[in-house]
């Protein structure tokens, strides 16, 4: 007898199953773009495959979540700046899920660079580090966790989030919050890039591609999705169009990257970065539709425990697969990539468990 189609109303706390699986899946292709092959593929087919999962990006994913769960958990349809629980409450609960373990993994990448003599250990860019303010210098962004730079984007959603929701209640359309950001960014580069100072807002291209300001439309999607799904416009289809649809041009719009950047060999080529900042999220929109509104065997995968496992362990997998604390685990195992992502998994795992999942209850976050 075939499935009922999902409810289409929200789910108690907010929480979502499949979500929390997407998680995993999100973080597995940040692994992929971030992997360390040791060398370009000679063959047309083997360039092929190098470039598409060269541009595997999994964090326009993880922004739309954000986007989506805060505007589901504390939008309370007010027209005054304070969430569902009060200001406070909502600012120790992103503390709380970002910062702790951050902080631990942070202070352990900076001790291993100090062990190595790296000129990296200094304390200015421990400070700039621990403090997320390294996101907004195009001199330090990778500087200890690499793909950490990703925080300071997404502190400045959380914390513009409760003004920005506002707004949209006082009649400034959601569609017009992205461009409104954008033109402050590039006020912000035109005024600060003459200054040279390490980088501090150094070019447009990186306002586009490393700052809430350029890169927000991800949050947005979520935030418009949440406020659908909240009042049941979503609809109960059928078919499941939208998750298969959303897959697919997901797919596409990677490959589209991956030809791009074989052709123009140019992070900030305007193609490269009009499909990383508008046609990724779109995409990862559609996907996310469907997987709200559609009984698929998509969903069905990503809300079993395993996914489930995975999913809230992602953000310490996040935090390890490219730093200095993982490289010291590849370089004691086979260059084997499926053996050194279950390496990096089970560890992200252990670490969900001992430091983020207590540290989270000692701070008491909403569940």
């Amino acid at each position: 007898m075939p499935s009922a189609a999902p409810s289409a109303s929200p789910a108690p706390g907010g929480y979502l199953p499949a979500l929390t699986g997407l998680r995993a899946i999100a973080a597995w292709l940040v692994f992929l773009a971030h992997y360390p092959f040791p060398h370009l593929p000679g063959s047309a087919a083997g360039r092929a495959f190098y470039y598409f999962v060269d541009e595997s990006h999994g964090l326009p994913l993880l922004l739309l979540l954000s986007g989506f769960l805060i505007a589901l958990r504390y939008d309370t349809g007010t027209l005054d700046f304070r969430p569902r629980g009060g200001l406070r409450r909502y600012l120790q609960n992103r503390l709380a899920r970002i910062y702790p373990l951050f902080a631990v993994l942070t202070l352990a990448t900076f001790a291993l660079l100090w062990h190595w003599h790296s000129a990296q250990a200094t304390p200015g860019l421990l400070l700039l580090n621990i403090s997320l303010l390294r996101g907004f210098f195009d001199e330090y962004k990778f500087t200890g966790i690499g793909p950490a730079w990703s925080l300071t984007l997404l502190e400045c959603f959380y914390l513009a989030a409760p003004f920005l929701l506002a707004l949209r209640r006082r009649g400034v359309a959601l569609w017009l919050q992205p461009l409104l950001l954008l033109a402050l960014g590039s006020g912000l580069v035109a005024l600060l890039a003459p200054l040279h100072c390490h980088g501090l807002f150094g070019s447009y291209p990186f306002m586009l591609t490393y700052t809430f300001l350029g890169h927000s439309l991800e949050f947005f999607v979520g935030v418009w999705l949440a406020g659908r799904y909240q009042s049941g416009r979503l609809g109960q289809p059928c078919s499941t169009w939208r998750t298969h649809s959303g897959i697919v041009l997901w797919l596409a719009v990677t490959a589209a990257l991956a030809l791009a950047q074989a052709e123009f060999h140019n992070p900030e080529h305007p193609l490269v970065l009009v499909l990383n900042l508008v046609a990724l999220p779109a995409a990862g929109g559609l996907l996310f539709a469907g997987l709200l509104s559609e009984h698929s065997w998509f969903r069905r995968l990503l809300s079993g425990q395993l996914f489930a496992a995975f999913g809230r362990s992602s953000y310490a997998f996040y935090l390890l697969h490219a730093g200095p604390l993982s490289f010291w685990i590849y370089e004691r195992l086979p260059a084997f990539l499926l053996l050194q992502l279950l390496a990096v998994q089970v560890v992200s795992y252990a670490v969900y468990q001992l430091v983020e999942k207590p540290a989270a209850r000692w701070l008491h976050p909403d569940k």
